[in-house]
């Protein structure tokens, strides 16, 4: 399931930047209280996903997906990287990913550092995560490959689509050509 997303029957892919649509708000979208219904309802069915293979626990779901982020985050800016591990079933190994320590992963979500702490201890213990020199941590290889993992990323996939496509099809979002020789800086490759 994970992989190119099809707008109006293409491939949306980076060869065809120019022809691409871009999906943008109706005029009242951040005043939509059908949108905020869908929202809502999109973050239900997410964290329930995030939350199923990690005990129940959404802080520890929180704080492995941080690790995994900052872990790979410098990494996947470079053309070469997204080419070799494109694909969730490629594993990226402990020496393809940067140790990130607890301060960091408590400023980037927002949970308090002795939180984040118990957290990342348990996800070491859980073998999500490892500890690859003190107190800096990396998302265990081969652990995103595992069937409850892929699961659930697989239904994270398809509900981000059927959150976008109830967007769509209730008017609260539309498909807009995007013009050749423009380009959004916050739609990334």
């Amino acid at each position: 399931m994970l992989g190119s997303v099809i707008v109006k029957g293409r491939t949306s892919s980076k060869t065809d930047r120019s022809e691409r649509a871009q999906i943008v708000d109706q005029a009242d979208g951040g005043d939509s209280r059908f949108f905020i219904y869908l929202l809502f309802s999109f973050l239900h069915r997410a964290d329930r996903e995030r939350r199923a293979p990690r005990q129940g626990d959404l802080d520890l779901a929180i704080i492995a997906e941080a690790i995994a982020i900052a872990a790979i985050d410098p990494r996947m800016r470079d053309p070469q990287f997204r080419q070799d591990y494109g694909r969730m079933s490629q594993i990226v190994g402990i020496e393809g990913q940067r140790g990130v320590n607890a301060l960091s992963i408590a400023a980037s979500t927002g949970l308090p550092r002795e939180t984040t702490r118990r957290k990342i201890k348990r996800l070491v213990e859980l073998g999500i995560i490892v500890e690859v020199s003190r107190g800096k941590y990396v998302m265990k290889p081969g652990y995103l490959q595992t069937p409850a993992i892929r699961g659930a990323l697989d239904n994270l996939a398809r509900e981000t689509v059927r959150f976008i496509n109830e967007c769509l099809d209730n008017g609260v979002l539309k498909l807009a050509p995007q013009k050749p020789g423009l380009s959004n800086p916050d739609l990334r490759d």
